[in-house]
């Protein structure tokens, strides 16, 4: 019985193990708060550090590295923050995903291009709303932010 019980913890623990190996650091909820932490306390550099270029805010492709930090800089003045965030649904980017942001050609091309191939939807409610967020890749530990959009509705 004792060799039962300990080959059914051991099967499980593995199963566990195995399973948070085989899904990408942009579809794992921990790391996703973890960036949604980042996102509300960082400063622009280490934002700039965790978005990716091409950067997808709604349905606007930002380029140059200037522009986004001038997108962070203005959040941060303006005290917009993931201000109590809850992570309603995450998975994976499907090949609809990019009707969310906006039903045009560029965002299409965008996902089809510069998304991560690990890339990740997180469906997050907030004070200001619910927001889609884009992770994909990797910076250190976290996910790296390759775009946003919202606020939907309260």
């Amino acid at each position: 019985m004792k060799k039962t019980v300990s080959l059914v913890v051991t099967v499980v623990a593995l199963s566990v193990i195995a399973s948070c190996a085989t899904v990408p650091v942009a579809q794992r909820e921990g790391r996703v708060e973890g960036l949604l932490e980042e996102l509300n306390t960082a400063g622009v550099d280490r934002l700039m550090e965790l978005s990716a270029r091409p950067f997808l805010l709604d349905g606007e492709i930002i380029v140059l590295e200037s522009d986004l930090t001038m997108m962070w800089t203005n959040l941060r003045e303006v005290g917009f923050t993931f201000d109590a965030a809850t992570i309603e649904e995450l998975g994976p980017v499907t090949e609809t995903t990019y009707l969310a942001f906006a039903d045009t050609m560029d965002v299409r091309v965008w996902f089809d291009r510069y998304a991560a191939e690990d890339a990740g939807l997180a469906r997050v409610r907030t004070s200001h709303g619910v927001f889609l967020i884009v992770t994909g890749d990797r910076q250190g530990r976290l996910p790296r932010i390759f775009g946003f959009t919202g606020p939907e509705g309260l």
